[in-house]
């Protein structure tokens, strides 16, 4: 009996190792802008959650944006395609001095698509993925897009080395400023140092080009720490180095995978 108990529990330590091992690798599209060319494997669920907070100001006037919760829903439906769906919880303040001018609040952002690989990654070429996101005119009045807005983004990544990663994204998005839509081009690109199998360190760089306007250029440092093999917090921080851009910008998060 005692012989039996310990063959048991040799058996259920193997295969909590092997089940550990031979889970897809954990990697999520947060904390920062630059997506990752990867997808959530067929079969697995995965919720990445967070907030955000924003500072700009223009002719005097200061606004501040706080975005919470964010939250992006992916599921791995086919070996080379993932489905997404994603909304933000908005409130966002326009202040002259300590007067405030306007408030709105309400649900933003509120976007379905899909991403899918096209290329596989071998030697210095790199996996390259489709991104295509479509906007809903859905949620606060104030923040939503009078019609459906597309967007669509190339990702490619290359792994350096064996602990270091390089993404990089360009592409197209429509988006609603203040009272008008407007077209804007896309790039960014980050990279990330796994310090060990749980700390991850990076820097990443974005703009966004609207038409007939400056670009707006950011640079932004990132952490995330695994937990748990399906559990992952992260942080991030950064600023605009262009006058259109934000000033500051912060946030941190959680992300989950649930397997089928």
């Amino acid at each position: 009996m005692k012989n039996t108990i310990l063959i048991a529990f040799f058996a259920l330590c193997q295969l909590g190792v092997w089940a550990q091992e031979s889970d897809p690798e954990f990697e999520t599209d947060r904390p920062t802008r630059t997506e990752a060319a990867s997808l959530v494997p067929r079969g697995f669920f995965q919720l990445e959650t967070g907030f955000q907070y924003l500072k700009q100001k223009k002719e005097g006037i200061e606004n501040k944006q706080w975005l919470y919760p964010q939250a992006l829903l992916r599921v791995g439906v086919l070996k080379a395609a993932e489905l997404r769906v994603e909304a933000t919880y908005r409130r966002e303040d326009y202040r002259l001095g300590e007067s405030l001018l306007t408030q709105e609040k309400g649900l933003s952002t509120v976007r379905v698509g899909t991403k899918v690989n096209v290329v596989e990654a071998k030697g210095a070429v790199p996996q390259v993925t489709v991104l295509g996101m479509l906007e809903l005119p859905l949620g606060q009045d104030a923040f939503e897009p009078k019609k459906v807005a597309p967007e669509v983004l190339l990702l490619f990544s290359n792994d350096l080395t064996d602990k270091i990663k390089l993404q990089y994204n360009a592409g197209f998005q429509r988006e609603r400023e203040e009272d008008h839509m407007e077209n804007k081009l896309e790039y960014s690109a980050s990279l990330s140092e796994k310090l060990s199998d749980k700390l991850t360190l990076g820097v990443e760089f974005f703009s966004e080009k609207p038409k007939g306007s400056h670009a707006e250029n950011h640079i932004d440092g990132t952490i995330q720490y695994l937990v748990l093999p399906n559990l992952q917090l992260d942080a991030i921080v950064g600023t605009g180095v262009a006058s259109h851009a934000h000033e500051i910008f912060a946030g941190g998060g959680l992300s989950i995978r649930l397997p089928k």
